[in-house]
């Protein structure tokens, strides 16, 4: 049976808006991060999509935002939807982080120099939590709460490097996915606030 997946990002987090590294850590949603969550929320809404079931990533950010969008309604937290550990990095200034960046492999393994991940390790991470969700849910639509760089690097895998490159994931975007037979075919970027407006 055909699923479908909706994967977003959480909304602007306090660190977003100061220019610092998150990643494995946290900071808390801004207004404008809570109000993102709410206009997806509505989005859903208006387009009467309902949710078999509901996850988020285990960081706050995104069980906030996810609480957000879905009130009252419950939702597993899964470590395996966590953001890119960019370890010494995270507190930092983007700009250092962005210095380690290359399009053509995200992060790659220079990362793992300073006690972060390696993209391998996040793809694989993301694809088997997202499969074992898919495979999981009795229904057939699932909404996932997770991070940008993890988000993009989970999207490279279906849709390569170059094709993912185009696609930029900012707050609260979302990516839906059709799943089927283990595998998951890209349909489309959404930005809800944009949606919403027209």
């Amino acid at each position: 049976m055909s699923k479908t997946l909706y994967l977003m990002r959480h909304g602007q987090t306090m660190f977003n808006l100061r220019g610092k590294v998150q990643g494995a850590s946290d900071s808390p949603l801004t207004e404008l991060g809570i109000s993102q969550a709410q206009i997806a929320g509505q989005y859903f809404k208006n387009k009467n999509i309902k949710f078999d079931s509901l996850y988020s990533s285990s960081s706050e950010r995104a069980c906030d935002t996810l609480e957000n969008v879905a009130p009252n309604t419950p939702y597993q937290r899964s470590k395996g939807l966590k953001e890119w550990s960019f370890g010494l990095f995270e507190g930092e200034s983007v700009d250092l982080l962005t210095a380690t960046w290359d399009n053509s492999d995200l992060f790659g393994n220079r990362l793992v120099a300073f006690e972060g991940d390696s993209r391998e390790e996040v793809e694989k991470r993301l694809n088997r939590t997202l499969t074992e969700m898919m495979e999981k849910s009795e229904g057939s639509t699932v909404l996932a709460v997770s991070h940008g760089t993890g988000i993009q690097a989970f999207l490279r895998t279906w849709i390569g490097d170059a094709a993912a490159s185009e696609v930029a994931i900012g707050n609260c975007h979302i990516l839906k996915f059709e799943y089927d037979n283990h595998q998951f075919k890209y349909i489309e970027k959404i930005d809800p606030i944009e949606e919403v407006k027209h």
